[in-house]
């Protein structure tokens, strides 16, 4: 434990100002590119469309990056000087876990709410305020064509992008991770439509209603029942906001490291043996990524219980000091008219987020090489990159036909290990 808080002051101490800058300017051109796509989308939506993934990979690039900036001194989590080729791989891999978390966080739905009041405002003056001239106009994203329209060629040209990854140029590598962003980006927004038009569809529902009767009766006539429920709601939300972002939290930071098993997995050896030619081509890649996902889950249980219980306490202590730092710094300032909370109240959350942030990703990173540490969690964390790959972007998936001689390794079956 003192070897944990020894790490969690030196990453601070020495990475602090690198993680603030990070995160300012991540929300500062995750601001600007969602105000872009507002503005493009208030005059046609697909083109808002286009842009807005950019706002949401701004910010996961941020947070990519202030992983990888304290990555030095974590004792345990051994890498050598980072490349541009590595911290490429790095967001690559982030890319499908950070926007599941975005989603789940509900930030994704803020971003396309902002994105639609912006279109919309511009859309409607431009249009004297008539609904029926909007047109492809307003950033109004609904479940049809045009969504999975987007979502379907932005995946069809991934994939033939990452077939021919070796022969792209610089251009084109940044073309094949738009392509990437864009299709995990309407993937998401159409399942969270989905979800929500399913939610809407069961509370018309005569079951639905039939259960709020009885949560009305039980109000009514039994208010310490209903006491209780709302209590187990509260602590619901707790547990919540204090072991299951965490425990999300720690999958994205396991990807970002490139944690991998040890030893080959079964899924692996099987994949080895049962799968030959065209098959385990076109299945090894999924196969690589879900072992990559499985070791960066199997962080959060490898540790033991008493090691995550200390991590949730601590990440419940963030959350406090994130809370009353925040109500603090606005208690400061006093009160103030509508204007002024308008133009600078996102500024002041910014700047508070620009403390508190930092001190997240260290807590985090610690509680990571903490795990890596224990011999019986039986995981790896690599640079992120195999030596082969250095020279070429690899996308999410790829995996290169022909190694280079002497790079890698081989299990006791012969085949090739997987690495995160």
């Amino acid at each position: 434990m003192k070897q944990a808080f020894r790490t969690f002051g030196r990453v601070v101490a020495a990475h602090w100002p690198a993680m603030m800058a990070w995160y300012l300017s991540g929300e500062v051109v995750h601001r600007l590119l969602l105000q872009l796509a507002g503005t493009v989308g208030g005059y046609t939506t697909l083109g808002g469309l286009l842009i807005l993934p950019l706002a949401v990979a701004a910010r996961m690039v941020s947070y990519v990056a202030m992983y990888l900036a304290v990555r030095p001194s974590l004792p345990h989590t051994a890498s050598d000087r980072l490349s541009r080729g590595d911290f490429a791989h790095a967001v690559l891999v982030s890319i499908l876990p950070f926007f599941a978390f975005y989603e789940a966080w509900g930030m994704l739905d803020a971003d396309r709410d902002e994105f639609l009041r912006i279109a919309n405002a511009i859309a409607f003056a431009e249009s004297g305020y008539g609904t029926e001239a909007l047109g492809d106009r307003g950033g109004l994203i609904a479940a049809g064509p045009l969504p999975v329209t987007v979502l379907v060629i932005a995946l069809a040209l991934r994939i033939v992008l990452a077939r021919y990854d070796a022969r792209l140029g610089t251009g084109l590598r940044l073309i094949a991770v738009y392509t990437e962003v864009l299709w995990t980006f309407m993937l998401f927004t159409l399942v969270g439509q989905w979800w929500a038009g399913v939610r809407e569809w069961l509370s018309h529902r005569t079951g639905a209603d039939w259960l709020r009767g009885i949560g009305d009766w039980f109000a009514a006539h039994l208010p310490p029942i209903a006491g209780l429920w709302e209590g187990a709601m509260w602590g619901l939300g707790i547990v919540i906001a204090a072991v299951v972002v965490p425990a999300a939290w720690l999958i994205v930071v396991g990807v970002i490291y490139g944690t991998s098993f040890e030893s080959e997995t079964r899924l692996g050896r099987w994949s080895a043996t049962a799968m030959h030619g065209t098959v385990r081509s076109l299945a090894r890649p999924v196969i690589i990524r879900l072992e990559s996902l499985w070791a960066a889950a199997a962080v959060i249980w490898r540790g033991g219980p008493l090691l995550f219980g200390a991590t949730a306490l601590a990440y419940a202590l963030w959350i406090l000091l994130d809370r009353v730092g925040g109500r603090a710094v606005l208690e400061l300032i006093g009160g103030q008219d509508e204007a002024f909370w308008e133009a600078y109240l996102p500024l002041i959350l910014v700047a508070v987020a620009a403390i508190t942030e930092p001190l997240r990703v260290a807590l985090l990173a610690t509680c990571y090489d903490v795990v890596i540490a224990r011999p019986s969690a039986g995981l790896d964390t690599g640079s992120g990159f195999d030596e082969e790959s250095r020279d070429a972007v690899v996308l999410t998936g790829d995996v290169e036909e022909e190694r280079a001689p002497g790079v890698g390794g081989k299990s006791e079956h012969g085949d090739d290990v997987v690495r995160g």
